[in-house]
């Protein structure tokens, strides 16, 4: 929990300009692109439990981006796009340890100074007993699966074939000591310490327990296992020195290096204490191949804006998953991240793509990993250069693809459906309006034994609650263990792996996150409701509050998406006051910060336009609490500095910092979000169709039917944003 701490200062600022460096479109014609990528799926030493689908199916959804839809004038060509995987259309071998080394040797041979290399690693990661003591501060190594690993006999040897995060750091350290940009991302994850409460169907987690990597007889493997877990219980798991998160591997340097050499961004999946999936993407579609969700949510994100910076980027992938209502895992970014992805341009990105017809078909190169689904709508444009108002016509998606959607002419906006000879040969599509669904799915409770009288309640209620109108949220139910942004779990917290001593024998109904984890260390806990069998009303009452408190927090992620600000409109940084030091540290919005009791929250914001904008910050507890705590007009080019928050010890875990910006017209109210706050219903009433991005906001406390729409133009209503800064609240050591 939060108590306020209001401190505010309005003042007037100059908006600051950025220096450029050497033009990009000069520097991408010299250089070369490279990339390596690996896909681990089938391990011939381990159970078949243990294999994976999804690495295959990410390694061709990166292969097929990076050949088809990177920006001009970026350019993978096709030879040097190395790719190692099983079943796999251009793959050049298998992913086992010689030929991924060879393949990283191969890189640090030819590349040349300036030259970009992109690395991409799915499968299983594990951990390790350090081969070397005193070689890690955990004890542990923190090891990459190639297919043709082997079994761990003894300390010294380790995992054999098994790529440790040293040689790693050594590979890419001699690609980069050639002056080459290095980029490496890691699905895949090492360790886990949640515990799952219900299980969930499609999702598969990439990462081996040791237990399963260990060979010998039986007394060999019991002794490994528990050298393995004494290393694990002495460790300071997934934290460095200072408390921060640390990443899988150990890459970037803590001292000082040559200028000569290449820069280096590395993106990991998760932190080493936890595990991420893999599953069916994108949700809600039928027969949706498995993909990892990072790797998933990376292109996805990559794809609706690729001219962007990594921590942009990072930060993209943080908001999805919280829009997802995902507390877990926590990916971590590091290195160069204010460097542009792939180099490219600081340009305005447009969703826009040119119009294909042939043999009586229109296509686009653009689908799933765009959000666009069959429905959306674009507008024809006669070029690239057109404005919105210049539109001749509407097109509609029929299916979608991952990067590729099939479209037809529509009549829309008292436009006529256009005749495919009349579609301009330069013609270029352009998203016309931007959907937010709105709607929570919410996966039942699964038969728990003992449980079946509550568990049966439980449905009941939650039967009615579905059809139930004027309840503030709109809920889709869906069976157990089937893709869901919410889960319900009938049980005793006594029953819990790691519950305390004193936890309570009582049945109740837990709302856990979309991965199905309870977490009861850190002093965090789900939010839960006591179960009173024979009073029904009260379970009536204290459901419907949760789910309402609960669908306006997750409705406030999904908005994120609409976002139509560019970042230089408007800056929003906030700053962390720890209660044991002195100044003010940036939260930066590529990484997940821990804060404790007595620390303090700060804003800052400016806004550089020449607009009127008013900006409401929001905090999203654990608990799915909001917290309105500012709403503030700020004229063209004027800074609001504020000390919002201060952290109580009342409860812990995953929670969010939300700015919500809205471009203010002349003359109108300010808007004030406080009625999105937990305690304060929705009066507010209007006829269908959001025609603003307040609108939009307005359907949050409304819990609109389907989905809420808001229609793209030049300059035909006020813009808006949402930004989401997570942090993670922990017991102060």
């Amino acid at each position: 929990m939060i108590k306020l701490t209001r401190r505010t200062l309005l003042v007037g600022t100059s908006a600051l300009m950025a220096a450029g460096t050497v033009p990009f479109r000069a520097l991408a014609a010299s250089r070369t692109y490279h990339a390596l990528l690996v896909a681990c799926t089938e391990y011939p030493a381990l159970p078949q439990r243990n294999w994976l689908i999804g690495p295959k199916n990410d390694a061709g959804l990166v292969h097929e981006y990076l050949l088809k839809n990177v920006p001009d004038p970026v350019r993978f060509a096709p030879e040097n796009v190395t790719l190692l995987a099983k079943d796999v259309p251009a793959a050049k071998g298998l992913p086992t340890h010689a030929a991924i080394k060879a393949a990283l040797a191969d890189l640090a041979e030819k590349v040349q100074s300036d030259d970009f290399v992109y690395l991409h690693l799915s499968g299983h990661g594990a951990q390790q007993p350090a081969r070397v003591k005193g070689d890690e501060t955990d004890g542990l190594d923190e090891i990459f699966l190639p297919v043709d690993i082997d079994k761990w006999i003894n300390r010294d040897a380790g995992v054999p074939n098994a790529l440790v995060d040293n040689e790693i750091g050594d590979a890419l350290d001699a690609i980069r000591d050639k002056g080459a940009f290095v980029w490496a991302v890691f699905d895949c994850c090492h360790s886990g310490t949640a515990t799952r409460a219900v299980e969930v169907d499609d999702e598969l987690e990439r990462k081996v327990e040791f237990a399963d990597l260990v060979g010998g007889d039986e007394a060999a493997r019991a002794a490994a296992v528990k050298t393995y877990e004494d290393t694990v219980a002495s460790a300071s798991r997934g934290l460095d020195e200072s408390g921060a998160r640390k990443p899988a591997f150990n890459l970037t340097p803590t001292g000082g290096e040559p200028i000569a050499k290449g820069k280096l961004v590395a993106f990991y999946a998760a932190q080493t204490v936890e595990t991420t999936p893999e599953m069916p993407l994108p949700k809600g579609t039928v027969d949706a191949p498995r993909f990892g969700l990072f790797t998933f949510t990376i292109l996805s994100k990559l794809a609706e804006n690729p001219n962007i910076t990594y921590r942009q980027l990072g930060q993209a992938v943080l908001q999805q998953y919280s829009a997802d209502s995902r507390t877990r895992p926590t990916p971590l970014f590091e290195g160069e991240l204010d460097a542009r992805v792939f180099g490219t341009d600081k340009t305005d990105a447009v969703m826009q793509w040119p119009v294909v017809v042939k043999d009586g078909e229109v296509t686009i190169g653009a689908g799933l990993l765009h959000r666009l689904t069959p429905g959306s709508k674009l507008a024809i444009l006669p070029s690239a250069l057109s404005s919105l108002s210049d539109a001749v016509g509407y097109l509609e998606v029929q299916s979608a693809k991952n990067l590729e959607s099939r479209v037809k002419p529509v009549e829309f906006d008292k436009k006529p459906a256009l005749k495919l000879a009349d579609i301009p040969a330069t013609a270029y599509a352009r998203v016309a309006e931007i959907a937010v669904d709105y709607r929570l799915t919410v996966a039942r409770p699964a038969a728990t034994k003992g449980l079946e009288k509550e568990t049966a309640l439980v449905n009941s209620v939650l039967d009615e609650l579905a059809t139930a109108k004027e309840t503030g949220f709109n809920i889709e139910l869906v069976d157990p263990g089937k893709s869901a942004e919410l889960r319900f779990a009938v049980m005793r917290e006594n029953a819990i792996a790691g519950a305390a001593k004193d936890a309570t024998d009582k049945p109740a109904l837990w709302f856990l996150p979309a991965s199905g984890d309870v977490t009861l260390k850190d002093g965090s806990k789900p939010p839960l409701i006591v179960i009173h069998p024979d009073d029904r009303q009260k379970l009536v009452d204290a459901t419907t509050r949760n789910l309402r408190t609960i669908f306006r927090a997750t409705g406030l992620s999904r908005l994120a998406a609409a976002s139509d600000y560019k970042p230089e409109d408007v800056d929003v940084q906030f700053q962390v006051k720890r209660s044991d030091k002195d100044g003010l540290e940036p939260l930066q919005a590529s990484v997940v910060p821990r804060v404790s009791p007595g620390d303090e929250v700060h804003v800052l914001a400016r806004n550089s336009s020449d607009q009127l904008v008013d900006i409401n910050v929001l905090y999203v507890g654990s608990d799915y609490s909001i917290t309105h705590i500012v709403a503030e007009r700020l004229a063209p080019q004027a800074t609001l500095e504020e000390g919002l928050l201060a952290f109580t010890d009342t409860s812990f875990g995953m929670e969010r910092m939300i700015a919500v910006l809205t471009e203010a017209p002349p003359e109108s109210e300010k808007e004030d979000l406080s009625f999105l706050a937990q305690d304060s219903v929705a009066s507010m009433t209007r006829g269908l169709g959001a025609a603003s991005f307040s609108d939009m906001l307005a359907d949050i406390g409304m819990a609109p039917p389907t989905r809420s729409v808001m229609r793209l133009a030049d300059k035909s209503g006020p813009k808006g944003a949402v930004m989401i800064f997570p942090m993670e609240t922990v017991p102060r050591a």
